[in-house]
């Protein structure tokens, strides 16, 4: 079979679940398979400091740990000029609607560089909030539909500083396998129950997976796969 694969588990904080019109795995998966001119280069062509995440970019990769260090270092600079401010008033913002919120919005996506500065001001949900807000939900494993509802509240009222924390614990699990991958490797996402396969730095298959839950969580191991069951029995547990 040639050179064998390394299947890891990454166990991660687990989301919380998204609202009821969000359908979150499937619109996960869809948006993980656009092409990266739907991610982020369609969006209006105003400036920004964030980077959108590539399709074909895997979740975990040796280019990993290094990308997480530069984040480190941009947030360190967020939480030194005082983070972002909170974004509350409103139940739902979208496109063209005018609120108070907007410009708290405006502020936060640009603090984190998914919106211009120069655009930081007014109270207006215009193109240009819509395209920040696809970014930032697209950056944060939100369903990109360009709407500011209570998941995407929620992602953008986590402080700078809970952020930065989160950034840097991930950095020492990130260390642990950035020796240990190889070219090949078989990597489940267990957060997003999603499994991807990955070969030379690139996700060439995604396919969603059977995770456990916080009351019985999946466990995390790292091994060398020896066997594929494609269609495999299964006898249904008594408990359902």
């Amino acid at each position: 079979m040639g050179q064998a694969l390394a299947a890891t588990a990454v166990g991660m904080a687990a989301r919380s679940a998204l609202a009821e019109d969000d359908d979150p795995l499937q619109t996960l998966l869809q948006q993980n398979q656009r092409p990266k001119s739907e991610l982020g280069e369609g969006f209006d062509a105003a400036s920004r400091t964030a980077r959108m995440p590539q399709a074909s970019m895997p979740t975990l990769s040796p280019a990993t740990l290094q990308t997480t260090e530069q984040a480190v270092s941009r947030y360190e600079s967020i939480v030194a000029a005082g983070g972002w401010p909170q974004v509350h008033g409103a139940e739902r913002l979208r496109l063209g609607m005018r609120h108070p919120s907007v410009g708290q919005l405006r502020q936060r996506l640009a603090a984190a560089g998914d919106l211009d500065v120069d655009l930081s001001a007014g109270e207006i949900y215009d193109s240009y909030v819509e395209s920040a807000v696809r970014r930032f939900q697209a950056r944060h494993g939100l369903s990109v539909d360009g709407i500011v509802r209570e998941q995407t509240f929620k992602a953008l009222n986590v402080p700078a500083q809970v952020r930065l924390a989160q950034l840097r614990t991930n950095i020492s699990r990130l260390r642990a396998f950035a020796n240990q991958l190889g070219p090949r490797f078989v990597v489940c996402n267990i957060p997003a129950a999603q499994i991807e396969a990955v070969e030379g730095g690139v996700a060439v298959s995604r396919h969603a997976a059977v995770v456990g839950k916080p009351d019985r969580p999946s466990p995390e191991i790292q091994s060398k796969i020896v066997e594929i069951n494609f269609n495999p029995y299964w006898t249904v547990p008594v408990s359902i």
